[in-house]
């Protein structure tokens, strides 16, 4: 008597989870959803990161260029005074 009891709760659990799984497909589906736009948003911010840090390094170049070039005109001009 007690293992047919057991037997039956045991088929009675299988059968309770199954279609615990099968219901909860859709809220699990919705979190996969969720998680792929939460990855979509994290990429696209990481993309314009991306691209704002290109652009900072562009101007920096250009300021590095300038810079040097003011360094050559300041040490040509010295070297002119100094031959006066």
């Amino acid at each position: 008597m007690i293992k047919t009891v057991l037997k039956t709760a045991f088929a009675a659990g299988i059968v309770a989870a199954a279609a615990g799984c099968a219901s909860s497909n859709s809220p699990m589906q919705s979190q996969i959803d969720q998680a792929m736009r939460k990855a979509e948003s994290a990429q696209s911010t990481a993309n314009e990161a991306q691209q704002t840090a290109n652009q900072a390094l562009q101007t920096a170049n250009q300021a590095k260029s300038m810079a040097q070039a003011n360094s050559q005109r300041i040490e040509r001009m010295f070297q002119t005074s100094q031959q006066k």
